[in-house]
């Protein structure tokens, strides 16, 4: 079993559960700012997935195909989903800390019916008749996960991307983190191994590239251009995988893995820093997991920063944008 660890989320807010009334009350009334935000999560959450209170048998819940994508899955919104579920889960164990109330794992629950709900989904053909190639019963993650496009074909139709992928690989990591179960790490793991390959050209060699989008059944590059991010993506999720795997007593299981994403990382030098507010924020977040602690995550950091600042205080210095004095 994995420990239970503070796994972080993107969002949090307070369980609203009618199983403990109570909650909502202490939370607005000793941190009512807090209580705004969380009600503001509450409702983008329910947005897609309903009303979560009115839920009677978490176990048997299956998802509303609200998520804009094909067949009601998007991979991108629900890999969301699926970290807010774990956040709801943390944020209503610290509210019952002191109380005796009997733990409740309803959101862990709605987690891993999303989770299966998306392998079932986005794990098969279009139609789906069979998985993807690749996969099969004992290893489901085998062909990849498609994107969920409504659109079948084209450059902007149905098919896998690196960046959606890895971060339902983070997903089921944190998954596993939370729930102690290591079957969702595993899951990550054999989803990277079974896609790292399709997306590199010349892996094998001193300076590989990789390629942005690939066709369903990932046999054809359907945008061959290198992602911005991809790489650094998938250094840091692998990375991730791999820690928990240890912790497994698994080993360095994605060590080759790694070192491809490493190679890319060094051919392409100083990552470049956009002012796409998606870019931006995903690379900040991408690289905090390692900064202060490594370098190339350290300077990722702190250019990521500077553009947040820069365009509209340029005469600011960054260390008084970042709220930094002297006397701390």
């Amino acid at each position: 079993m994995l420990r239970r660890s503070n796994y972080p989320g993107i969002l949090t807010r307070t369980y609203n559960s009618p199983l403990y009334p109570s909650i909502r009350r202490i939370m607005s009334d000793a941190f009512p700012d807090v209580a705004s935000r969380l009600e503001r999560f509450q409702e983008a959450q329910e947005s897609l997935y309903g009303d979560l209170r009115s839920i009677a048998n978490p176990q048997d819940w299956t998802p509303p195909q609200q998520s804009g994508g094909h067949r009601g899955r998007y991979l991108w919104t629900d890999a969301f989903g699926v970290i807010n579920f774990i956040t709801l889960h943390r944020e209503y164990e610290k509210a019952l800390a002191s109380s005796t109330s009997a733990p409740d794992d309803r959101y862990l629950t709605l987690a891993r019916r999303l989770v299966q709900t998306v392998h079932d989904v986005l794990g098969r053909t279009r139609d789906g008749q069979s998985r993807l190639p690749g996969a099969t019963d004992d290893n489901p993650m085998g062909g990849g996960l498609r994107i969920g496009k409504i659109e079948e074909h084209g450059s902007d139709g149905d098919g896998q991307y690196h960046h959606y992928l890895t971060i339902w690989m983070f997903a089921l990591n944190r998954l596993s983190l939370a729930t102690g179960d290591p079957t969702y790490n595993r899951q990550a793991i054999a989803l990277a191994k079974a896609i790292h390959p399709r997306f590199f050209i010349g892996r094998h060699l001193s300076r590989p590239r990789m390629m942005w989008k690939m066709s369903m059944d990932l046999s054809t590059a359907l945008v061959a251009s290198e992602g911005n991010l991809d790489p650094v993506d998938g250094f840091v999720t692998f990375r991730l995988l791999q820690a928990a795997a240890m912790q497994m007593g698994e080993g360095e299981v994605l060590a080759n893995e790694i070192a491809d994403y490493r190679k890319v990382m060094e051919r392409k030098g100083k990552h470049f820093v956009t002012s796409d507010p998606l870019d931006l924020g995903m690379s900040l977040w991408t690289a905090h997991w390692f900064a202060e602690k490594e370098d190339w995550a350290t300077q990722l950091s702190g250019e990521c920063f500077e553009h947040i600042c820069m365009p509209s205080m340029p005469d600011l210095p960054l260390s008084s944008c970042l709220g930094i004095t002297s006397d701390r």
